[in-house]
């Protein structure tokens, strides 16, 4: 007689499944959790990264025109050069500065998009640009040794080594110029020699209009060629501009402005200070508006740089 084997057969208990579901959620949860962190230490590695490089382009950029400041082709000069006109690029102040409460002369204050930030400094520099030689002074007229080119017109500096007048200049030909008002020769045995395109720029912070970035960049108005000064947005993420000075024989960097155009004439070094924060919002968890955390959670440097002047007297 044949015997049989009977196999139960029989699934996973509730208790087994509930167990299992329970791994499988926590390790899924971790997963996520990784992915998030990562994802978030990418954000703060972004954001970190665009906030020094912008500090550093900004740096650059501002100091390329401040150590150049006060350099008319012919070198520093004294006296200082009469007034062209009244506007902040005819009168020669080849490094001027303006605190919070100061209105520039290339910018105001206010809310529209490329206006100054209320109680944000600025810096303005001025400098000989494009040069060409004077072969021979005729009245209004300069003959120069080569084509005219881009100094053909607008605003340009006239100097020989000891003094320099400002000029508006005008095309009398392929290698010529007339000045307003006539260069004044007053040693003809040693008249100007060198005439230059007038560079002028003012530095500050702006609002660009942009909330979801922060609300402010680094801006620059810029004299042109033809007279008409330009507002550029240079840089976003840079919030806030803070310079010192400092004098020749000084112990240390000033807070205070220079009262006079002749103590503006002695600097010699500027301290620039940036604080950049990251375009990014929510980048970390830091309280806000400290030295590591800015507005909306972004990420805030602070940088500070000197910047010596090549032309100082």
């Amino acid at each position: 007689m044949k015997q049989h084997a009977y196999f139960i057969q029989r699934g996973l208990s509730i208790v087994e499944v509930m167990v299992t579901l329970a791994i499988g959620m926590v390790v899924t949860l971790g997963i996520v959790g990784v992915m998030g962190l990562n994802q978030q230490n990418l954000r703060i590695t972004e954001s970190l990264s665009e906030s020094q490089e912008n500090a550093r382009m900004a740096f650059e950029l501002i100091a390329r025109d401040v150590r150049q400041a006060r350099d008319t082709s012919c070198g520093p000069v004294a006296p200082t050069p009469a007034n062209l006109n009244g506007n902040w690029w005819g009168q020669w102040r080849p490094v001027l500065g303006f605190d919070g409460a100061t209105v520039a002369g290339a910018v105001g204050f206010g809310d529209g998009i490329g206006q100054r930030v209320a109680g944000t400094q600025a810096l303005q520099a001025q400098s000989g640009g494009e040069t060409r030689i004077i072969q021979r002074i005729t009245g209004t007229k300069l003959d120069l040794q080569s084509n005219a080119d881009t100094l053909s017109s607008g605003p340009v500096i006239v100097c020989d080594l000891q003094a320099a007048s400002l000029h508006i200049a005008t095309a009398a030909g392929t290698r010529a110029i007339t000045t307003a008002p006539a260069v004044t020769v007053n040693d003809p045995d040693n008249p100007p020699f060198q005439v230059a395109r007038l560079t002028a720029t003012t530095w500050y912070i702006g609002n660009n209009g942009r909330a979801t970035e922060g609300g402010r960049s680094l801006y620059r108005v810029r004299l042109q060629a033809n007279g008409t000064p330009v507002t550029e947005e240079i840089l976003p993420g840079i919030v806030d501009l803070s310079v010192r000075y400092h004098t020749k024989n000084a112990a240390d960097f000033a807070n205070a402005l220079p009262a006079t155009i002749a103590a503006w004439n002695e600097i010699n070094a500027v301290e620039l200070t940036l604080v950049s924060e990251s375009t990014q919002r929510n980048v970390t968890s830091e309280v806000t508006n400290n030295e590591l955390a800015g507005s909306d959670g972004r990420i805030r440097r602070q940088i500070t740089h000197v910047i010596s002047l090549r032309n100082t007297l």
